[in-house]
């Protein structure tokens, strides 16, 4: 392919660093290869230069570097020349996709049912984030002004107490949102109400036994609302009967089908799963809390905010929802630890293996460090992963140990320094592990390491 027209949309699930540094890499290298380019972000902030059915057209590839379900995705039903990627393959394996483009944009590319529930997954946390964020800051505001007691917040005043009911009442809302757009990234916007709908039954007691199932029930009901609603769709029905449709009939019947069969079928088992969890997690040995910490450290670092990265936040947000906060936090010091470790190798330590580019990645990951960023080490992985990865998986891995051993708690879905506001118990300790964690990475670097000029090379061998 030589004169070639790529257009892009990138989407990642917390919809910042990797949405971005996936955008930048495709247009870098059309750049290179004299490409026209355009390349949609469906970020944080929205959706950023958008796509024209006139660009869809007159393009020879539509990359998709997407870790969620994308707005308007209808668009692109008539183009057979898509290209689908995580926005991590799109980071890593740039060259290889423009160089495969022609044969690769060829291929119809359907998801496998694992991917489409991992990508609902993803599009459900990339919508309550920004919810419990905006919650744990609000929380945070008040364990700063009020005092910790026996896991009790007492206000120091009515404006924070009324400010602590806000943000409970934002922390409810995550379940909700969690179920209703898994739900839409399977069966579209007609699943929104009713998975809205058991999202709120799901997080509160009903039945005869008032059992709640809370983060498990809305991830499970939010999958299989929205391939009932999926299959729904299908049914051919009277075009009159078609217009009310999606507003009024789908749905009132996923509710009439999906309530009964949670509160008298699903309910019962999912209950009994969720507190054998939590028992299992009060009930931890020293021992099983350092291997807890030492899987949680793994996956925070290996893909550095990719899906190992995402399942793990999966699990500690489920934990959190049952009153369990210490895999919360420490995955939340562990976020951090990989940007921190490369800032530190780069700025201070081993200044002299690293070159003036580098150094300004290192600035930028020590800022993306202190609201635990993970994705600030990306920059570094893409130029030398074998050491880069080595290094921030045993460093993390290490921290997460220990600050599961030494009992780190947080109450706030957000990491870095930032964050500490929001650690109830082992504060002092969240600190001194993610340091220690930073400088292993910093100390494993600085012996492994070759100098500046010698890294370059072997960056381009790679």
């Amino acid at each position: 392919m030589s004169k070639k027209k790529i257009v892009a949309i990138c989407a990642c699930t917390a919809g910042m660093a990797h949405t971005y540094i996936a955008k930048q890499k495709i247009e870098n290298e059309a750049k290179k290869r004299g490409w026209d380019y355009k390349v949609e972000t469906q970020g944080a902030a929205g959706i950023e230069n958008s796509l024209t059915e006139q660009d869809l057209k007159s393009a020879d590839v539509i990359l998709l570097a997407t870790d969620i379900s994308i707005e308007n995705a209808d668009r692109l039903e008539p183009y057979k020349n898509v290209i689908k990627v995580s926005t991590g393959e799109a980071v890593k394996n740039t060259v290889n996709i423009f160089n495969n483009a022609e044969t690769m944009s060829t291929k119809v590319v359907k998801d496998s049912i694992g991917k489409e529930i991992f990508r609902a997954l993803n599009t459900g946390i990339s919508k309550f984030l920004p919810v419990i964020i905006a919650s744990g800051i609000l929380f945070s505001i008040v364990l700063m002004t009020g005092d910790v007691t026996n896991d009790t917040i007492l206000p120091s005043n009515q404006f924070f107490v009324d400010l602590k009911q806000v943000a409970l009442y934002g922390f409810a809302m995550m379940v909700p949102v969690l179920a209703a757009y898994m739900a839409y990234s399977i069966g579209g916007n007609a699943a929104l109400a009713p998975a809205f709908i058991m999202g709120y039954v799901v997080n509160n007691p009903i039945g005869s036994n008032q059992v709640s199932t809370g983060f498990i029930g809305a991830m499970i009901f939010g999958i299989l609302i929205g391939y009932f609603v999926k299959w729904f769709k299908t049914v051919k029905v009277h075009p009159v009967i078609a217009s009310v449709m999606p507003v009024m009939i789908i749905p009132t019947v996923t509710i009439l089908v999906m309530a009964p069969l949670y509160i008298y079928g699903l309910s019962y088992p999912l209950d009994w799963f969720v507190k054998a969890m939590v028992a299992t997690l009060k009930g931890m040995s020293e021992v099983n809390a350092a291997f807890l910490g030492i899987g949680i450290g793994i996956l925070a670092a290996l893909d550095m905010g990719g899906p190992c990265s995402k399942a793990a936040t999966a699990f500690t947000l489920a934990a959190m929802a049952e009153g369990v906060y210490g895999p919360n936090g420490v995955f939340r010091m562990c976020c951090a630890i990989p940007p921190l470790g490369l800032a530190v190798s780069s700025l201070i330590v081993s200044r002299s293996k690293y070159t003036k580019e580098e150094k300004e990645f290192g600035i930028t990951a020590f800022f993306l460090s202190l609201a635990g960023i993970t994705e600030g080490a990306i920059p570094f992985a893409a130029k030398d992963p074998k050491r880069v990865i080595i290094a921030i998986v045993i460093g993390t891995a290490i921290a997460g140990m220990l600050g599961m051993i030494n009992g780190i708690e947080s109450l706030v879905a957000f990491g870095g320094l930032v964050a500490l506001g929001g650690v109830t118990k082992a504060a002092a300790w969240y600190v001194i592990d993610m340091f220690i964690g930073a400088l292993i990475i910093a100390a494993i670097l600085h012996l492994t390491k070759p100098t500046a000029v010698e890294t370059e090379a072997v960056a381009e061998v790679d």
